[in-house]
């Protein structure tokens, strides 16, 4: 029987955009040129993601899986490009021409390593992904070179980023070993002749994940590199590279029953459990909101893992429309601060931002109450359907420690709004030399609109994207036998 290899059309256009993008950055650098050259490249990736796979081979080693739940997290890593692009046009073209015609670049190949992740099911097709993905984000991470703590991040981010992708390298040949086959597809212990040995693997290729994901406790990264990287950058991290993990880590566990308790289910309990609490404290006790939204991502990853350990009717769809939600409100917030205060590294700074900005104020409310889950945002709707998830799994610890996470998260939300709408106290603190407020430019004026337009009438009307997850409830398995090295 003829085996099939699908190279997806996002990825064929993305490699042949990044070439361009080479090429063009050779022959000539001009940074608005590569700006608008990258970002045509997003689009057209964009675009074809639903359209007939264009490259089809037969009697080949099959790489990618041209699904649904490949389509739909692509189609979320692309979008989330695409307005990172936009917030950093400012900064690149319009202020800083110093940044380098590279950083779209970078930003391209980061891309590709998302989507690459999103759709592979075979170990070396997301080990690639994985590494395209983790080398473009090094380089943007430490792209601020003018200052030090952007190559503290960096640093913190190779030397950590190394060690994961050495434990998931070890976790796949242990499963080569016990199964003879690189699918990325996680053996089943009770049917495998080493149950340990499966195990083990499987074990090592999950905790390679969680420190790619920052969850609890393999988080102490991310606060770090957030903080001392760009914006933009910083909203990368928080959020196109966590989509592509989550859409793998699903992929790869397919084929185990959560429901049956084991060593793999029992540390991904325990993870989603100490993220939600973990997350939630260590924003808490930030006074940097850079910090504060790092410790908000760790808590939503744990919140994700709910939905991933609740097999059935909501699983995937309730995974698939978090994600959604969490995308929109934490890249809402990361253009707001990029187009209206990119230097104001402290919550204190944002005092009386509603007098001074209060269309960008009310838009930061919007998609922090977003965050906090409270209706009508998109948020709402979002943990509402993973309770619902885990309602029908009978997962009650991870529902109420969920609820108590949520609880906790109140606090850092709404004292942000708090902060907004007071005006600034008379403390010394208070009398430092403020960061200036910019007017953001029409690009990223519009980004912001559109997602906060988004994160209420998603909240509102949910129903579109509720259909949409509807079609991923079956995450398929890579092909057996065709998947053999």
């Amino acid at each position: 029987m003829d085996s099939f290899s699908f190279l997806p059309n996002a990825v064929l256009v993305l490699c042949a955009g990044s070439l361009v993008q080479m090429a063009a950055i050779a022959i000539r650098r001009n940074v608005a040129q590569d700006a608008v050259l990258g970002l045509v490249v997003l689009l057209a990736s964009l675009a074809v993601i639903l359209a007939p796979t264009a490259l089809v081979l037969t009697g080949t080693l099959p790489l990618f899986a041209p699904d649904a739940w490949a389509s739909y997290t692509a189609a979320l890593v692309i979008l989330s490009a695409i307005a990172i692009h936009i917030m950093s046009w400012r900064n690149s073209v319009l202020s800083d021409t110093s940044v380098g015609s590279e950083y779209y670049l970078l930003l391209t190949l980061a891309t590709l390593g998302g989507v690459v992740m999103s759709s592979a099911i075979h170990d070396v097709s997301f080990f690639i992904g994985l590494e395209i993905l983790s080398l473009a984000m090094f380089g943007l991470i430490a792209f601020r070179n003018a200052r030090i703590d952007a190559g503290e991040a960096a640093m913190k981010y190779l030397v950590l980023s190394g060690l994961s992708s050495a434990m998931l390298l070890m976790g796949f040949a242990l499963t080569f070993a016990e199964t003879g086959s690189l699918r990325f597809l996680a053996p089943v212990a009770t049917n495998a002749p080493e149950p340990l040995l499966a195990s083990m693997g499987v074990i090592l290729v999950l905790t390679g994940m969680f420190f790619k994901l920052s969850a609890v406790p393999f988080h102490l990264w991310l606060a770090d590199v957030l903080e001392g990287t760009s914006i933009p950058v910083a909203a990368l991290v928080a959020v196109l590279s966590k989509i592509g993990l989550f859409a793998a880590m699903v992929r790869y566990f397919s084929s185990i029953n959560l429901y049956v308790s084991g060593p793999q289910v029992d540390e991904i309990v325990a993870v989603a459990v100490l993220s939600m609490i973990g997350g939630n404290l260590l924003a808490v006790a930030q006074t940097n909101i850079k910090r504060m939204l790092a410790g908000s991502s760790i808590a939503h990853i744990g919140y994700l893992l709910v939905a991933f350990l609740s097999p059935g009717p909501f699983s995937f769809a309730s995974a698939a429309f978090y994600l959604a939600a969490y995308a929109i409100a934490t890249l809402g917030i990361f253009a707001i601060i990029a187009g209206v205060m990119p230097q104001g590294s402290y919550i204190s700074d944002w005092y009386g931002m509603f007098r001074r900005k209060p269309v960008a104020a009310f838009a930061m409310s919007v998609m922090l109450l977003s965050l906090a889950g409270i209706p009508p945002s998109v948020g709402f709707f979002a943990k509402f359907y993973i309770v619902a998830a885990g309602i029908s799994a009978h997962r009650v610890i991870l529902l109420l420690v969920l609820i108590a996470g949520s609880t906790i998260s109140l606090f850092y939300y709404l004292r942000l709004i708090l902060v907004m709408i007071l005006p600034r106290p008379s403390d010394s603190e208070a009398h430092r030399q403020m960061p200036p407020i910019t007017t953001p430019w029409v690009g990223n004026r519009a980004l912001i609109a559109l997602l906060a337009v988004a994160t209420i009438l998603l909240g509102v009307f949910p129903s579109r994207l509720v259909q949409s997850g509807r079609q991923l409830l079956d995450v398929p398995p890579p092909p057996g036998p065709s998947a053999s090295p």
